[in-house]
């Protein structure tokens, strides 16, 4: 990545997958090594040249990641994200190096590599100058280490009083955590801030009591908090996170936005139909979701407001409207519609794409989707799978603003109540 990027930096696509897996990574690294080793740093590589005596070897998509053991060494271990026979996604490692450079390796890599030494800082040296090659890094560091490593420049008066209400929260959460026996190690404390989530989940989270999440360095998991009488506890109600290749469909605060996308992990509650999505923002911070398990596995996530954001960010009345007077039928309507966008795309030859917004211009067209929905007084979901629909009947050869003067006529032909979410 770029250096010298400001806080306001907003990543690419490409950079924000690449985010993703890295956080999957250290995920599973985290619960695999527990209390043997100590995660320090992961560098991903689209590629990384190693020179041996019998010619450049060239490892593609691999993770490094630098750890730590009790007595202070360090070792090296190249990491790839995989495929099992089941189609299940796991994290596979063919190769080690440890800190005097003895290559530790399986398979065809020990053809080329099983008698070499490598020095594993020359190494990455080499391939960093590449930028092509080396497309993330994520240093674990201390938060202390992380804050003296921000120049004042980045930082006004807001940001750091912010920033230290953080630290001391969750520097309270670990004291009253050991207190009660428990040494998590607790980091990156985030406190609840939405005044509804009680009232999705009565059965996980009381009402008027503040919850938060934070990440276990102990456990390499997240956990959920409860302030009960004054002090900090575990919320036994839901298991530390575990991390997941299972996708949710995420909906917007508003319910316009619906996307589909694989969170970094997901905690189990009490209860078998609700779950909560925790995935980690562009800024590191810690984002969390509620989640309604469908009888068809299908998952719907709500957003929930944590601290340090507005109250732009918290579900709109309407919303959450829809959601108490329907319940699951209103769930499994909008499940059902992001089948149908996703197969008619797919029938179509589209890309799935699954952030469309009311501020997008319709596919080759100078209409945006919001246009449309106010000309029709539709959903956002169900003109998309409409839209896709004329497109495969048509096999693609009708012209877009045909399709969308037909849908804008069939809709005036109707007395069309607005149906938004249905």
């Amino acid at each position: 990545m770029e250096e010298n990027k400001s806080v306001q930096y907003t990543f690419g696509p490409e950079e924000k997958e690449t985010l993703q897996k890295m956080a999957t990574v250290e995920t599973s690294v985290g619960e695999h090594i527990q209390d043997k080793r100590e995660l320090v740093s992961t560098k991903y590589y689209s590629e990384l040249v190693i020179n041996t005596k019998n010619g450049p070897v060239t490892l593609n998509n691999v993770f490094i990641t630098a750890e730590r053991d009790r007595e202070g060494k360090m070792s090296y271990h190249f990491r790839w994200i995989k495929e099992n026979e089941n189609g299940e996604q796991i994290i596979e490692e063919n190769l080690a190096v440890d800190e005097n450079g003895k290559v530790y390796t399986t398979g065809g890599l020990k053809d080329y590599l099983g008698d070499a030494e490598i020095d594993i800082e020359e190494l990455m040296a080499e391939n960093d100058i590449e930028k092509g090659r080396l497309k993330g890094i994520s240093e674990k560091a201390e938060p202390e280490e992380m804050k003296k490593s921000l120049s004042e420049a980045e930082k006004d008066k807001d940001g750091e009083e912010r920033e230290e209400k953080q630290d001391d929260e969750t520097n309270q959460v670990e004291s009253d955590l050991e207190e009660q026996g428990e040494d998590l190690r607790i980091s990156k404390y985030r406190k609840i801030k939405d005044n509804h989530v009680a009232e999705r989940m009565p059965d996980v989270f009381n009402n008027g009591v503040e919850n938060g999440i934070a990440y276990s360095n102990k456990l390499h998991r997240f956990v959920m908090i409860s302030k009960v009488n004054g002090k900090y506890q575990i919320n036994e109600n839901v298991e530390p996170a575990r991390m997941t290749w299972k996708t949710i469909i995420s909906i917007g605060e508003d319910g316009e936005k619906i996307e589909r996308k694989v969170p970094n992990s997901l905690m189990k509650t009490n209860r078998d139909d609700k779950e909560i999505a925790v995935t980690i923002g562009q800024y590191g911070d810690i984002d969390i979701e509620t989640v309604d398990v469908l009888p068809c596995q299908e998952r719907i996530a709500r957003g929930v407001r944590a601290d340090r954001e507005g109250i732009e960010k918290e579900e709109s009345r309407e919303l959450r409207y829809e959601f108490d007077t329907e319940g699951k039928e209103y769930k499994h309507n909008i499940a059902h519609q992001v089948k149908n966008i996703e197969n008619a795309q797919k029938e179509s030859n589209q890309t799935v794409d699954y952030n469309i917004t009311p501020d997008d211009f319709i596919p080759n067209t100078e209409t945006t989707w919001g246009e449309l929905m106010e000309e029709t007084g539709e959903s956002l979901p169900k003109l998309v799978e409409r839209y896709n629909s004329e497109m495969v009947q048509s096999s693609g050869k009708e012209e877009p603003k045909n399709i969308i003067q037909k849908i804008i006529e069939d809709y005036a032909m109707v007395s069309h109540e607005h149906t938004r979410g249905h």
